[in-house]
């Protein structure tokens, strides 16, 4: 897989005649040519007659879809809006399209719902640009990157929030499933796609259909993403989001192989259930270990991105699966990243709420109850009065409660609106499907895109993945006690039951403890002499007591600190 690419100029002003949009072989004669766009070689551009441009990958089914079908299916509509439904509704991928409205000519932006394919926007003298990744944008010589410290600060108060705003200046990004229209007085975007619309509740749901309709949707999903990517590895834990995925890829006759990557010690070893998975798809499966001697505190694991959205250890994972993925001749890493999420792995009352006030009291609410009983581990009168409290409450608790750790205090917060308002829409904020919403939303910047450098994707986000988990209600993902429980189903026949009843994970927790206590020095001196510091970001004196801090006792702190240490390479990286 290469990384999607591209740049696209629109201009603001209305043209007072309709203009083709160029296609230019260089980037930097996108900026003055709008209407215009730059792409990657190996970045896919289907026309779509005279009605614009996709650039990145659209199907129908597991079909990658062809020319003169998108623009058969677009001439019927006059204007972009109605084309940007048409799309939404009748075809899924990774991709962002170029629309020129019928009835004025003009040319409007249109991101796909699933959010694979990021967008950065930055406007300059009446002209947008639109580009695949940040550093694009300056690369054409329109402005200096300046990281904007007081963002920063936005952000990491609330790490997995993903805002409309990044922490470059004047780059912003744009929210998924909407339409943007440029204009020199106020550029509009319109919703398209909203993720509410896909909560809806059975009223008589069966576990068994759940899991067919799930099983459906992911067979067809991996088998279009294999068909277009190239030679497939996935990064596999024996977990049930991965397995998923190598499942799905199985039963679409879709070649693949497995990697997984362990820890030196037992705690963090899941190779014994990554095999298990290959085992029973007679595939390869190639083994990384951690080396804390690999782990470099200096080098950032969001170069290039508009925010330091990943985790700073994560550069030897990249550098295990590159190794791996070279190994096996794949082009392509396929994770199970935010599968918790976009299946429905929730631990509070809120299943209990949407049976009763979807099914009335009886025994339906009684077995869901006792479901979440042990899922979450509580007595049935703790959950019960949980559930009473939850129907008297009027809203729900912030869903991006603020973590001040060793920031300097008084700073303003100048966070921007959420990129996905998905859990700002008109929802009971007590139900299921507004937790299963704010799940989903949380995940967002552990999701890897078509754009990704490191050649990973996380094909669980995907448009069609999206809609069949959210018409799922609450309680049927935790249907016998379990979590997940369509997901597991889903799969049963092919997968080794130890994988399919596994409720617990390792994770490389031991990894980042020794790497922190074996770069504890470097890291100290980076975070007190660096920009973060500079800019009164962090407070020095709590972070200089705070790395005294107990590597095998206290994972918390070490990975707050790893989290600003991140901040900091990410920060240098963009100020040269």
């Amino acid at each position: 897989m290469m990384p999607l690419r591209f740049l696209i100029a629109l201009s603001s002003k209305p043209a007072p005649e309709p203009e083709a949009c160029s296609i230019f072989r260089s980037p930097t004669k996108v900026p003055d040519a709008a209407p215009a766009i730059w792409c990657e070689a190996k970045t896919p551009v289907t026309p779509m007659g005279d009605d614009g441009l996709l650039l990145g990958y659209a199907f129908s089914g597991s079909s990658p879809l062809e020319a003169h079908v998108l623009a058969e299916m677009l001439s019927h509509h006059s204007t972009a809006e109605a084309m940007a439904r048409c799309l939404a509704d009748q075809i899924w991928g990774g991709y962002v399209a170029i629309l020129r409205c019928q009835r004025d000519r003009q040319w409007r932006i249109f991101c796909d719902p699933s959010g694979l394919v990021p967008v950065m926007i930055k406007e300059r003298d009446g002209t947008f640009l639109f580009a695949s990744d940040a550093d694009l944008l300056f690369r054409v010589g329109v402005g200096q990157a300046t990281v904007c410290f007081e963002t920063l600060v936005s952000h990491l108060r609330r790490p997995e929030l993903s805002e409309r705003t990044t922490c470059l200046a004047g780059i912003e990004e744009l929210e998924p499933g909407t339409l943007f229209a440029p204009s020199d007085s106020d550029s509009t975007v319109t919703p398209i796609w909203r993720a509410s619309d896909y909560i809806s509740y059975d009223p008589k749901p069966d576990i068994g259909q759940a899991a067919a309709r799930l099983r459906k949707v992911a067979v067809e999903t991996m088998e279009g993403w294999a068909k277009v990517l190239g030679k497939v590895a996935v990064a596999t834990s024996g977990g049930v989001d991965s397995s998923l995925i190598c499942a799905a890829l199985a039963q679409a006759f879709q070649p693949f192989d497995c990697i997984t990557v362990s820890t030196q010690d037992r705690a963090g070893d899941e190779s014994s259930f990554a095999a298990a998975v290959a085992g029973a798809f007679a595939v390869r499966c190639t083994v990384r270990v951690y080396d804390p001697a690999r782990y470099d505190p200096r080098r950032t694991a969001s170069e290039g991105l508009a925010r330091p959205a990943r985790r700073s250890f994560v550069t030897v994972f990249d550098d295990l699966l590159r190794e791996a993925m070279d190994e096996l001749g794949a082009s392509v890493v396929l994770d199970g990243n935010g599968g918790d999420n976009i299946f429905c792995f929730l631990h509070s009352a809120a299943p209990v709420f949407d049976r009763l006030q979807h099914d009335g009291p009886g025994f339906g609410v009684w077995r869901t109850l006792l479901d979440m009983c042990r899922i979450t581990g509580c007595s049935a009168p703790t959950l019960a009065m949980a559930t009473v409290r939850r129907f008297w409450r009027r809203g729900a608790a912030d869903p991006w409660p603020a973590d001040e750790r060793f920031l300097q205090q008084g700073k303003v917060d100048l966070g921007s609106a959420p990129l996905r308002s998905w859990i700002d829409a008109v929802l009971d904020q007590r139900s299921g499907g507004y937790a299963h919403l704010s799940l989903i939303a949380h995940a967002q910047n552990q999701i890897h895109p078509l754009t990704c450098r490191q050649h990973r994707f996380s094909p669980l986000h995907s448009q069609p993945m999206l809609e069949c988990c959210l018409g799922l209600p609450s309680w049927i993902w935790a249907a016998g006690g379990i979590n997940r429980a369509p997901a597991r189903l889903a799969f049963s026949q092919e997968l080794p039951p130890p994988v399919t009843r596994r409720v617990s994970k390792a994770g490389p927790d031991s990894f980042v403890r020794l790497a922190f206590a074996r770069n504890r020095a470097t890291i100290t001196q980076r975070l007190l002499e660096g920009l973060l510091a500079q800019h009164r970001v962090i407070d020095r004196y709590a972070v200089e007591q705070a790395m005294a801090v107990d590597e095998v006792t206290d994972g918390s702190t070490i990975e707050r600190l790893l989290d600003l240490l991140e901040a900091e390479n990410w920060a240098r990286s963009w100020s040269g």
